[in-house]
């Protein structure tokens, strides 16, 4: 990647951290621009993209650290199942069908996203009194991982919806979103690096940029209504669906 379209990659990146931050599923934008505006091939700007996705991921999980969250055993395991998930799915990246990938995520991110859209947190499914929240673990955080690294999401736009369809709070289900980051990022740099060249260079310092914007967003989702922050949710899930639908046709 040139100066100059690096310059302009890291405007979008500030922007793309903010997104994540605020809402958890702003890193879908990321490939698309690299690929359209930029004019990068698909194979490279999915490495970038990885990469980039592994200082947000540090960065929440010093976050998470932090403030102290008890995280569910299930959590656990889910985090810990989005290695050999990532893994898996940057491995065979170069062998699995795009236009299958794009249109079966499209669908799921247009149902969820619209059920969002109509009622905000009102959509999420809530749970029986007395019954935990979500049921999930590692075959969740497996899907997870497998499906970012296939379509360079990073972890929040696969995982943060599905957790808040589950019944999981949705503030709680973007911090979840954002700490998968890493794992998912760095397995599937690892792999990408093993089946070719990643621009290392372009990938930490569009990374670096995700992290303000990142920090802010967070701040931002704080301030905003439940009802207001599922909409914005689910209209970035429709967004990124009619993106999916663009690579395929």
């Amino acid at each position: 990647m040139n100066p100059d379209d690096l310059l302009q990659t890291l405007a979008v990146a500030l922007f793309v951290g903010a997104l994540i931050g605020a809402i958890g599923v702003g890193g879908v934008l990321l490939t698309p621009w690299l690929t359209h505006a930029i004019g990068l091939p698909v194979h490279a700007a999915l490495g970038i993209t990885m990469l980039a996705f592994v200082l947000p991921g540090a960065v929440a999980l010093i976050v998470a650290a932090r403030s102290r969250r008890r995280t569910a055993l299930a959590d656990t395991w889910l985090v810990l199942a989005t290695v050999p998930g990532a893994l898996a799915g940057a491995l065979v990246l170069s062998f699995v069908p795009e236009r299958l990938v794009f249109v079966v995520l499209a669908g799921a991110l247009a149902f969820v996203g619209w059920r969002l859209v109509r009622a905000g947190e009102r959509a999420q499914p809530q749970p029986a009194a007395g019954a935990p929240a979500v049921a999930a673990g590692a075959p969740t955080g497996f899907a997870t991982g497998f499906a970012s690294a296939l379509t360079g999401t990073g972890g929040p736009m696969i995982l943060t919806p599905w957790m808040a369809w589950r019944g999981m709070p949705l503030l709680e289900a973007i911090a979840l979103g954002q700490l998968v980051q890493l794992p998912i990022a760095a397995m599937a740099s690892a792999g990408n690096w093993l089946a070719g060249s990643v621009d290392v260079a372009a990938g930490l310092s569009i990374g670096a940029m995700m992290v303000p914007g990142m920090l802010m967003g967070q701040r931002v989702a704080r301030l905003l209504p439940g009802r207001l922050l599922g909409r914005a949710v689910g209209a970035v899930l429709l967004i990124a669906a009619a993106a999916f639908v663009g690579k395929v046709l």
